[in-house]
């Protein structure tokens, strides 16, 4: 176990911390990670689960061994604080690159900081030296307002990392389809082990079921209309082939008893949406009334919704408890709200 430091998204910090923490949960039973700012967390983890973290991850940008920790302040003094025995965590190498990620209106240049860092590293005489276009490892480090934190980066999600399955790029398109980012974060708050089965029974053309199956879990999409149907087939075939399985039905009667542990889902809904001529407060009720028939024991449910119907939602949860919920912004009318229950 190493002291694994995490820069977590800008888009929504809280949600990418409680992704993160659950992910850990799941994926081995790690001890709870701290937020030391708004974007930087800190846990104990294995090395070789950093790489699979952030890959799972939809919101977490990057693991580094963390090499040192301390307040912007002695920044301004000159000194960069690394822990004794840091070098320990170096790997046996010979060169060594240094990159900055201002946060939150980091108050310097982000060259003046990687010259204070590689000139700290230079003057402890360890054998280092500094190779900016061929590095042997990349120091990194995580600078705001008031923290930073120095490591050796082991873990970096790639740039345009979801680009490909954005929901305007897939071969099936509809409108306000999930994007990707957010289907895989409810697919990870969902799922309480690696082998979880998720259902996701207002499927539309599959992006829940489609990140479900690239992390490996068996997904099942469940989607009233035949053309749609159609359609979540093409991009579940094309993404995830093997790992995923589509279902015309009603999400309201599912044709499965006891199968699910993890369900996550995007309802259909806005101002005029209906469903089999429901409503969508309506829709909610019946589907809430239904579901428990196809989940295991303490299974959970994630969810999103427009914000204003959060109330609505919360009078059908007679078989359900509210774990946690977190805005996310689409664009001026629509704020759509994550929720986070389990079946009591």
């Amino acid at each position: 176990m190493v002291k694994t430091l995490f820069l977590l998204s800008g888009e929504n910090p809280d949600l990418s911390f409680a992704e993160l923490r659950h992910i850990l949960e799941f994926t081995g039973g790690f001890k709870e990670p701290a937020l030391v700012e708004k974007r930087i967390a800190v846990a104990d983890l294995p090395i070789n689960l950093h790489e699979y973290v952030v890959l799972r991850a939809a919101y977490t940008k990057l693991s580094a061994t963390l090499l040192g920790l301390g307040e912007v302040s002695e920044l301004l003094s000159g000194s960069v604080m690394l822990y004794p025995g840091w070098e320990n965590l170096v790997p046996a190498v010979k060169s060594f690159c240094v990159e900055v990620y201002g946060i939150a209106g980091m108050p310097f240049s982000s060259t003046e900081l990687e010259k204070k860092i590689a000139e700290t590293i230079l003057s402890l005489d360890i054998g280092l030296r500094v190779d900016l276009e061929n590095p042997d490892v990349k120091i990194v480090c995580i600078a705001s307002p008031k923290t930073y934190a120095v490591g050796v980066l082991t873990a970096l999600k790639p740039k345009k990392y979801f680009t490909v399955r954005r929901a305007g790029l897939k071969p099936f398109k509809t409108p306000s389809a999930l994007q990707p980012k957010v289907a895989r974060c409810l697919v990870n708050l969902a799922v309480q082990s690696l082998d979880s089965r998720v259902l996701d029974p207002f499927a539309g053309s599959g992006a829940v079921v489609v990140e479900a199956g690239l992390m490996g879990h068996e997904a099942v999409g469940v989607e009233l209309k035949t053309w749609i149907c159609e359609g979540m087939r093409r991009n579940t075939s094309y993404y995830c082939p093997g790992t995923y399985h589509t279902v015309q039905g009603d999400a309201l009667t599912p044709p499965f008893t006891k199968a699910f542990d993890a369900v996550a889902t995007d309802p259909p809904y806005g101002r005029s949406t209906t469903l089999s001529g429901r409503g969508f407060e309506k829709l909610l009720q019946d589907f809430f009334k239904n579901i428990t028939a196809i989940l295991k024991p303490r299974a959970r449910m994630v969810l999103t919704i427009p914000r204003e119907t959060f109330e609505a939602l919360q009078t059908c949860l007679e078989s359900f408890k509210v774990l946690e919920y977190y805005d996310l912004y689409v664009h001026k009318s629509l704020t759509r709200r994550l929720v986070v229950l389990t079946y009591v």
